[in-house]
């Protein structure tokens, strides 16, 4: 089974903001914004193709602008444009039949968010058919400015994730191969070079954080089928962690994926992708989205907390 579509997201950021070139100090810096999940979410419509705003989810500072988009691709019953429940130690929760945003407070035990589906509720007792679309839940945002690769030392990611459940619910007609829950990152390796005949085609970089179906998820690298047609790569799980999430205990990731980002695009270099640019300074980190995939009829949530994407440019480069 392919580890799914990335419905349209790679478009928006090929068509997103210009972004003059800032001047960056070798230190470390911070790529993801609002990298705790504080400052609440723009919600898009449910339709894969485009990305229709019709409000947002104020966060555990209501005042800030957010910075995160949700994206409910495929769903039937999407999160309302509604205050949240307010439960006790300050935690926040949105939520209907199908699906939850559970958002905590700062060194608590629900920080820093959770993501839930109950897609059960989404599907009925019927299994989705191959070339259905199946229903996501994703956190996803652009990078700006988005850094090149050529002139990056390090791409250090940290997350901490936990699996709170993963329950999979009768249905008729059910197949690993066509059924599955996965929770994953996808960061965009693109070309941002407006002089290039390649400008804004890309590469999605996987890292998988969930698979139902094995302790670590295989690796897949192959063109994406499910809507956009670009190449993805996706390492196997046990490159970023020797610890399963299916232990159900917290789970920590910190990797430096410069150089898998470096081998994917040789990669898709090799296999006939991005054709019309093999410079690697046209390429740049442009974005990413996280999240939930339920091909399958599974009721799950999971937990993240301290995520970071943390890049440090190559002194010896030019800029």
């Amino acid at each position: 089974m392919k580890t799914g579509p990335r419905l349209y997201f790679g478009l928006v950021v090929a068509l997103g903001l210009v972004c003059a070139r800032a001047q960056e100090s070798p230190a470390e810096r911070e790529l993801i914004q609002d990298n705790h999940f504080r400052r609440g979410f723009i919600l898009w419509e449910t339709r894969p193709g485009k990305h229709l705003r019709y409000g947002e989810l104020s966060g555990l500072e209501p005042k800030a602008k957010p910075i995160w988009g949700l994206s409910q691709w495929s769903s039937k019953l999407p999160l309302a444009n509604a205050g949240p429940v307010k439960n006790p130690g300050g935690v926040l929760v949105y939520s209907n039949s199908a699906k939850a945003i559970t958002l905590g407070p700062p060194d608590t035990a629900k920080a820093d968010f959770s993501m839930a589906v109950n897609a059960g509720v989404e599907y009925g007792t019927r299994a989705r058919q191959a070339g259905e679309p199946w229903v996501h839940l994703l956190v996803e945002q652009a990078f700006d400015p988005p850094p090149a690769l050529r002139e990056l030392s390090r791409v250090k990611l940290h997350i901490e994730a936990r699996l709170l459940r993963s329950r999979r619910l009768p249905a008729e007609g059910y197949s690993p191969h066509l059924h599955a829950a996965q929770f994953q990152i996808f960061f965009t390796v693109q070309n941002r070079n407006r002089r290039s005949r390649g400008y804004g085609d890309l590469v999605w970089f996987g890292v998988p954080i969930y698979d139902d179906r094995s302790p670590f998820s295989r690796e897949h690298k192959a063109q994406d089928t499910g809507g956009t047609g670009k190449f993805i790569f996706s390492p196997g799980g046990e490159t970023f962690s020797s610890a399963s999430l299916h232990d159900g205990q917290w789970v920590v990731i910190e990797k430096d994926l410069l150089p898998l980002m470096r081998e994917a695009l040789e990669t898709a270099w090799a296999r006939g992708f991005l054709p019309d640019s093999k410079r690697l300074a046209d390429y740049h980190i442009s974005g990413m989205n996280m999240g939930w995939e339920l091909p399958g009829i599974f009721d799950v949530e999971m937990q993240v907390r301290n995520l970071s994407l943390k890049i440090a440019r190559d002194t010896g480069s030019p800029k």
